[in-house]
């Protein structure tokens, strides 16, 4: 919540900011990035609608600027491990029979970001990429012939794409906002 309070309070000093989209190379360069952030997670897992949980994001320039070259622009690629936890929202949900069931997955995002430098404050990036998904679920169940729990598992590869803007507080730090498919996270930027 304090994080989401910071960016509102951020955005009034982002509208500030001075263009620099037309200035080529008019951005920090950087040898990598760490982006620590809470998340919520939604895909078409057979056990839940949605979850939350906490990731982070490395990414490794690979054109500090361009491809194109009359805009400040450049692309990175980026790794991630995220976990996210939640009910099973939509596993047999017709059978009262069945309760108590809990949602957990592993996501190995690998994306191509591509940053457009705005102002001095504000990069805007867009994402595509896959993500491995390793989920698993756990339930109890109370039916006529007796009581238990069981479990299982899934493992798999989905589609991502996913928008965002990184607001800078200083030239090494600030805040990311992506949303997409399958994600919607919010956390920090720190350039190394």
């Amino acid at each position: 919540m304090a994080v989401l309070l910071g960016s509102m309070l951020a955005l009034p000093k982002a509208a500030e900011g001075a263009s620099v989209i037309k200035q080529p190379g008019l951005h920090p360069f950087y040898e990598f990035e760490i982006e620590p952030h809470m998340l919520i997670a939604w895909d078409n897992s057979r056990w839940h609608g949605s979850s939350f949980g906490l990731g982070a994001r490395a990414d490794v320039p690979i054109i500090q600027q361009g491809p194109i070259e009359t805009i400040n622009n450049g692309m990175a690629i980026g790794f991630g491990l995220d976990w996210a936890f939640g009910g099973c929202d939509n596993w047999n949900a017709a059978d009262p029979n069945y309760y108590d069931c809990s949602y957990n997955a592993i996501y190995l995002p690998v994306v191509l970001q591509w940053n457009f430098y705005m102002t001095d404050i504000i990069t805007v990036f867009g994402e595509p990429g896959f993500v491995i998904r390793h989920a698993w679920a756990s339930w109890d169940y109370n039916l006529p012939s007796g009581t238990g729990s069981g479990s299982d598992s899934t493992t798999d590869a989905v589609a991502n794409f996913t928008f965002g803007a990184k607001f800078m507080f200083g030239r090494r730090s600030g805040l990311t906002v992506r949303m997409g498919y399958p994600f919607l996270t919010i956390g920090g930027s720190f350039l190394f």
